[in-house]
């Protein structure tokens, strides 16, 4: 499974990706996680990344255009057939069998807000379907994106047994031929 990641802090994924089941499956190839961080697709000095509301209100959000650079990069690098996950409080809930339906997928590209959130536009035109781990306040996307990609990961073939992803009930009911996506 590929998985791209667009975040201004790329470093706190370092937690997945050298620890752990997921950091097993990233050394043994059966998972890859890539980041770009929209600060790379600015062009001022000053990498500004956040603006106010186009439309006015309160706070930040994160601006249209090097977040949707970023994005295209992104895409660029996954190919054909990449779904775009944002990661937000409006999103759908993610419950097992959201999971699932993630897992499922080989590619996903995951952006992860910050400040207020980001740009209405770069929703409409860019995000393929909206998720969110929970009703509360985060500071950003970065730990929802983290427990998605943990939780995605580990229906691949290889990355934790079958036992693992049965156990307490838990089973992917309308996805039962995941492995057969993930033969070489």
């Amino acid at each position: 499974m590929w998985i791209g990641v667009i975040s201004l802090f790329p470093e706190m994924f370092r937690a997945i990706t050298d620890y752990g089941v997921t950091g097993r499956a990233v050394k043994n190839g059966l998972l890859s996680v890539e980041f770009w961080s929209p600060r790379d697709f600015t062009h001022d000095r000053h990498r500004t990344v956040d603006d106010r509301p186009y439309g006015g209100g309160p706070g930040m959000l994160m601006m249209v255009q090097p977040l949707r650079d970023a994005i295209h990069a992104a895409k660029t690098a996954a190919g054909e057939g990449a779904k775009v996950i944002y990661l937000s409080p409006q999103g759908r809930k993610l419950d097992q069998q959201g999971v699932c339906e993630l897992a499922a997928n080989q590619k996903l590209i995951l952006i992860c807000g910050r400040y207020e959130g980001v740009d209405e536009r770069v929703i409409q035109t860019e995000v393929d379907e909206e998720w969110s781990i929970g009703d509360y306040v985060l500071s950003g996307g970065e730990l929802p994106a983290m427990t998605l990609i943990d939780s995605v990961s580990r229906f691949i073939p290889g990355v934790s047994g079958a036992s693992v992803v049965s156990r307490g009930g838990f089973v992917c009911r309308r996805f039962v031929g995941l492995s057969a996506l993930y033969s070489p």
